[in-house]
């Protein structure tokens, strides 16, 4: 049955692109797999071959979709793995897969934090800290939101170029502090409707959340971390050992 309508402000186009998404998103069309002609999906939706055609080949130019000639249209999503040996480092993982990496700062500034927050940075929770929202870019694709929380000593973060370079290094090089090891919890959160619209997904999107705590080599903390991962597109590399 047809979920598009055209009462809406979205065209039909890009709700056929939508609903597509939604189930590679889910499942319902796994990585490799063939999607419904476009004979198909415009008499599942009712719609014209040209608003079908219109809708498959903006997901082939987003990389979403393959067309295969003469066999069909496949689901060709990229997924890319982190380097264990890049430091905790997005922008540094991204670099050695080959890719490009990139990040907008949606927001920063101080802020009052809940009390979970406090206790990781060791801090009172009646005080302010340095709150830093970004989403992360793979050769343009959104594929995370990070969450980075400081304290206050730290207020040269909120005048640095931190779209282009590392937290760690910007750090290091204010601080002389450097990164001795990483707590992380990892856990499914949902995506939330701003979560969804900032990594172009559907609400509810299951999304690796990973809470992380970055210790420096005197053992104190350098800040509290929060990334929220569309493992769909980039995933997070965790390396044991037996000592």
């Amino acid at each position: 049955m047809s979920n598009l309508h055209n009462n809406v402000a979205s065209p039909l186009y890009q709700q056929l692109y939508d609903e597509i998404m939604e189930k590679i998103t889910t499942g319902e069309y796994p990585v490799g797999s063939q999607i419904p002609s476009e004979e198909q999906l415009s008499q599942i939706y009712k719609i014209s071959r040209i608003t079908v055609r219109s809708a498959i080949q903006k997901l082939c130019d987003d990389n979403v979709l393959v067309k295969k000639h003469g066999k069909g249209t496949f689901v060709s999503l990229p997924v890319y793995v982190e380097s264990v040996s890049a430091e905790g480092s997005f922008t540094k993982s991204c670099i050695q897969m080959g890719k490009i990496p990139s990040t907008e700062v949606i927001s920063k500034g101080l802020k009052s934090v809940d009390k979970r927050i406090c206790e990781n940075l060791n801090i009172n929770d009646q005080e302010k800290v340095i709150h830093i929202q970004r989403l992360r870019f793979i050769d343009g694709r959104a594929s995370m939101i990070e969450e980075d929380y400081f304290i206050s000593d730290f207020n040269f973060m909120l005048n640095k170029d931190i779209e282009q370079q590392p937290l760690l290094d910007v750090i290091r090089e204010n601080t002389g502090n450097t990164a001795k090891f990483f707590d992380d919890v990892i856990e499914i959160k949902y995506a939330t409707k701003e979560q969804a619209k900032n990594l172009d997904c559907v609400v509810g999107t299951p999304l690796l959340y990973i809470s992380q705590l970055v210790v420096g080599d005197m053992n104190q903390v350098l800040y509290y971390n929060e990334q929220y991962i569309r493992t769909d597109i980039y995933k997070f590399s965790v390396r044991s050992s037996n000592k």
